[in-house]
């Protein structure tokens, strides 16, 4: 089983409303968690609803315990007690099992690879071009994707199945946004690990920012998920990142979060390299060599 495989157990809604019920209802034994969100109703598909139960038991969200199945801490406390804001709540949790090192260790593998395949697709769509990806349809993904890939054996996104739920998953996750077009945009995402990112610093260099960030979303620009995508990326195909650039992807979200007021650009008197954003065309949009939390009103994005 793997996330992006829909017709067993790769949907999104699945996981929130067994998440909601686990929250509502509190240790249950499996049969009675999967009857609270509808299991053995003529219009349920039980074979999705227990394939994703045992998908997110796999990945350590729930756990079961003398016959009763709950989330697993420290998620269970995350979530809270609350049915609603669990679901707000939810993504963060998802993003950080979905990419954590234990379900990812089989990274090319296409059996028992955990989350894997998710985080091979979303480090693929966020090393592209993101103003010039055609994301209409997955004819044209699937064109692209042939065209780069140095091993036809390690192809991502095989059928329109697996492409339509990678979409569905980036903008749960806060990797992409759904719309007339697609848009790859990770800004969500590097939103929800500002925390994270800054701890105790107020300011960070752009490089240290850029580092930290990979460490803590590790399919932006430098981390380890994306670096082994990109390792098997054609040059002839494939145009890399520049060094002192980041990608557009990553621009894109560095520059909303600028706009919306929770980030801002620092100017000092010193030496320290920083690093470029990429705009359209490839061309240098802005370079910065510090960055800092934001005091203003943010805007939400």
């Amino acid at each position: 089983m793997t996330v992006l495989n829909q017709a067993s157990d790769g949907q999104v809604n699945t996981l929130i409303l067994l998440v909601r019920a686990s929250v509502r209802f509190g240790p249950r034994s499996r049969t009675e968690l999967l009857a609270q969100c509808g299991g053995g109703l003529e219009n349920v598909d039980d074979s999705k609803l227990n394939g994703s139960f045992l998908r997110w038991v796999e990945l350590g969200l729930f756990e079961t315990v003398d016959g009763l199945t709950a989330l697993r801490e420290p998620y269970r406390g995350q979530l809270g007690s609350d049915a609603a804001k669990a679901e707000l709540r939810l993504p963060r949790v998802v993003r950080e099992i979905a990419l954590a090192p234990e379900n990812n260790a089989r990274f090319w593998e296409s059996e028992e690879s955990r989350s894997a395949d998710l985080s091979r697709g979303l480090s693929w769509m966020l090393a592209q071009d993101v103003y010039t990806l055609d994301t209409s349809s997955h004819d044209a993904i699937a064109a692209l994707e042939s065209l780069q890939m140095k091993d036809k054996t390690k192809h991502m996104l095989k059928n329109d199945t697996r492409y339509n739920t990678l979409k569905s998953w980036m903008s749960f996750l806060g990797f992409g946004r759904e719309g007339a077009r697609f848009v790859v945009d990770p800004t969500v995402a590097l939103r929800d690990v500002l925390d994270g990112v800054f701890d105790d610093d107020e300011i960070l260099s752009a490089r240290r920012f850029a580092d930290k960030a990979a460490e803590l979303l590790p399919v932006l620009d430098g981390g380890l998920y994306r670096r082994r995508v990109e390792d098997q990326l054609k040059d002839s195909a494939w145009r890399p990142t520049p060094e002192g650039y980041l990608s557009t992807s990553f621009s894109r979200a560095i520059e909303r979060l600028v706009d919306a007021g929770q980030l801002a650009y620092v100017q000092r008197d010193d030496n320290e390299d920083g690093l470029a954003l990429t705009g359209v065309g490839g061309g240098r949009w802005r370079s910065f060599p510090y960055i800092r939390r934001s005091s203003k009103r943010a805007k939400a994005v």
